[in-house]
Parts: structure tokens; sequence; C-alpha cells
């Protein structure tokens, strides 16, 4: 008798699993980007709207990349990040002497580390976050 119930149980788990819940939506496809010349575009695949940045002259664009619901243009001035989540752009100032050690981007999230900070882009918050690195002989 109880191997029957759990031959019936077993038998059932996949009818169960087609009423399981959605999973979340598959974020590879909710941001387009475009660099050119003058400006990066932004496209935002949950909102369906564009967001065009311009670029200033003489400002060069270092490394750009999108994944997921984020997007990032990191020029010789500053780090635009966007979301696609709520199709928005933030920015922050990256001046040139910080140098640039490492530039990551994945699904809802980016990072770019330089000799002094570590700053992040959530899609979710839509906006940077820094902090300061350590440095050897700096004085807190």
């Amino acid at each position: 008798m109880t191997l029957q119930r759990l031959a019936l149980t077993l038998a059932a788990l996949p009818l169960l699993a087609g009423l399981a819940p959605a999973a979340e939506p598959d974020l590879r496809t909710l941001v387009l980007l475009h660099v050119i010349r003058r400006e990066a575009l932004f496209f935002s695949g949950q909102t369906g709207t564009w967001t065009a940045v311009r670029l200033d002259s003489g400002e060069q664009v270092l490394k750009s990349a999108a994944d997921g619901a984020v997007a990032v243009v990191l020029t010789s001035r500053r780090a635009i990040g966007f979301s696609a989540l709520l199709g928005q752009v933030d920015e922050i100032s990256v001046p040139q002497e910080e140098g640039l050690e490492a530039f990551q981007i994945a699904g809802e999230v980016a990072s770019v580390l330089t000799r002094r900070r570590a700053l992040g882009f959530s899609a979710r918050a839509g906006r940077w976050a820094a902090v300061e690195r350590f440095q050897l002989g700096a004085t807190p």
C-alpha cells in the first residue's frame, strides 16, 4: 500500500510542476545599448523607452557593456549606468587619474574598480554606490 501511494505521488509530480508559479522573466532581453560618436543610447525593454546621454567634446569611451537589465558606459570622465527596470540613467564622476582596474557587468549589477574606489550600479535601485578602497600609506 505504501509503495502504491509513493508511485502515485511520483506520477503526479510532473503535473504539479506545471502549476508552479512562473519564474522571473529572462533578463537577457531587457536592455540594448548603442554607443555612437557623440552619444550613448539606451533602450529599456521593460518600459519600452529610449534614453539618450550626450557625450562631451573630448570625452572618450573606455568601456561599454550591457547585460540583463543594466548597461554601463565608462568614459574618460564618468561612469553612466542605465537601469532597464526603471528606464533611468545615473552617472558618477570618474576622473582619469583614478585609473581603471576592473570593469564587470552581469544581470542586474555592474561594477567599476579604480585604484581609489569601488563603484557599483544596481538596476533595481537605478543608481551608483561608491566606497573608498584601502590604500597603503593613506591615513584614515
